[in-house]
């Protein structure tokens, strides 16, 4: 999916306008996917990381309460 300026056509004044709004109109839609990629990738680790620090803490609530009946 990558863009390949060098094939862009140009004119007597440089790269064809229709054409090189398509190229950045492909440009753009490559960024939103690697955006929505990253965002989804950074939801993950954090909810991840949150049901990790929730398994802790639940462990250690437990324990603790074990401790406090053995006293």
């Amino acid at each position: 999916m990558a863009i390949h300026a060098h094939k862009l056509e140009y004119s007597q004044y440089g790269v064809e306008k229709k054409e090189f709004a398509e190229s950045l109109q492909r440009i753009s839609d490559q960024l939103r996917w690697i955006d929505q990629k990253l965002q989804m990738k950074v939801e993950n680790k954090i909810a991840d990381t949150f049901y990790e620090q929730q398994h802790s803490i639940k462990r250690v609530q437990l324990i603790s309460s074990k401790l406090k009946t053995v006293q």
